[in-house]
């Protein structure tokens, strides 16, 4: 016994629900919203842009550090004679 997937016949509906290239490209330009028009608007305050701001600051530096203590770590175990 074979089960087949049940797919809807949307030939019917083909042209009646999206509009033909020509249509879309000229409407496209003529209502075109994108981009950045407008002036800003703050969305938070500029102490919590800071704050995030400067925990990302600490966060960058912390891991610089650890990288760099690590690179350090793994030449100076390199440098070391291996015991016979």
């Amino acid at each position: 016994m074979s089960r087949r997937a049940y797919v809807p016949n949307i030939a019917s509906a083909r042209g009646s629900a999206v509009p033909r290239r020509s249509e879309r490209r000229a409407s496209s330009f003529k209502t075109c919203d994108a981009g950045f028009h407008g002036a800003t608007t703050p969305t938070a305050s500029s102490h919590l842009s800071n704050a995030v701001a400067a925990t990302i600051a600490v966060g960058t530096l912390s891991l610089c550090a650890g990288v760099t203590l690590a690179v350090l770590a793994i030449k100076a175990s390199l440098a070391l004679p291996i015991p016979t």
